[in-house]
């Protein structure tokens, strides 16, 4: 026998013998807890995942493998014995067996793993591995059904009092955080006033104007305890030097200095000095501009 026709009968041997007994080792080790359980509590109940159904599919693809292997398998080796073997009749063979491995193997436990569903068979004892659906009957139903709303309406009562009393704390700490800024408002680091600071979202406040997320603990000093720590730093990038935009939107919403300097209380240059104080930006390329603010900019912004 030439060396291709060994190689195509040992390939059809393969397909004809191994995967026909594989599928039947699988489909014992599915079958076997049910056909257990069903000699001992003389009940016929599936067990995790399984149903009437699924066992009806993979024991037809199980039957139409074995029945392949017997009648098509063994007339292609009778082919290839007497060197007259049809190629194509061998690839069709081979693929039709590949199609029914796949899909018995997804209806599996452990899909494509028989090796750890082996292992777990071994491991785990034989209650902790199946879970049997006993049949109930229609009283036993409406048991069933209560004692579960019972337990669902507990664990909803308790999840809604958990919630509560996370809207308590909450609660609690903005009553104390609006405790603590009206007590500072009589005394400030800066020379204007703060507004609309009440109910702030600080994360929502730095995503809409640009603000770095070193600068949090300077933003949340300046507008909730009206204090100096540190500079507040906006990442928006301009095409040539800084953006001033979200800069002087941001002073302009949650204080009165623009409008001070509208009315001339505060010099153009004053009003750029004092937000320098507070504010730097970064440039195009990559670098902090301590001093982003001057009375040309401030000029153009209130014109």
């Amino acid at each position: 026998m030439d060396s291709i026709y060994l190689v195509a009968y040992t390939t059809i041997l393969i397909f004809t013998i191994l995967i026909p007994s594989f599928l039947l080792g699988r489909i014992w080790f599915a079958v076997s807890p049910f056909v257990i359980n069903y000699y001992r509590s003389e009940k016929a109940s599936w067990y995790n995942s399984w149903n009437t159904d699924r066992f009806l599919i993979v024991v037809s693809g199980v039957a139409i493998s074995v029945v392949l292997s017997f009648f098509w398998g063994v007339k292609i080796l009778r082919q290839i014995r007497e060197v007259e073997p049809d190629f194509v009749e061998v690839f069709f063979y081979i693929v039709i067996q590949i199609i029914i491995l796949v899909l018995l193997e997804a209806k599996m436990d452990h899909p494509g793993k028989p090796l750890k569903a082996f292992r777990e068979f071994q491991r785990k004892r034989y209650d902790e591995r199946f879970v049997f659906l006993e049949k109930q009957n229609a009283a036993d139903t409406v048991t069933h059904h209560a004692a579960e709303l019972k337990k669902e309406i507990q664990h909803t009562k308790e999840s809604l009092a958990g919630e509560i009393q996370i809207h308590k704390d909450i609660s609690t700490e903005i009553h104390l955080l609006a405790d603590e800024n009206n007590r500072l408002l009589k005394t400030s680091d800066f020379p204007f006033e703060l507004r609309n600071t009440t109910n702030l979202n600080i994360s929502n406040l730095m995503t809409e104007y640009f603000i770095s997320e070193e600068s949090r603990q300077p933003l949340e000093d300046f507008l909730l305890r009206k204090r100096k720590n540190g500079k507040i730093v906006f990442t928006k990038i301009a095409r040539n030097g800084v953006s001033i935009q979200p800069i002087l939107d941001f002073f302009s919403r949650y204080t009165d200095l623009i409008e001070k300097c509208k009315a001339e209380k505060y010099s153009q240059a004053e009003t750029a000095k004092i937000i320098n104080e507070t504010a730097s930006a970064l440039t195009r390329k990559g670098e902090l501009e301590n001093q982003p603010i001057n009375s040309k900019n401030l000029s153009k912004y209130l014109s």
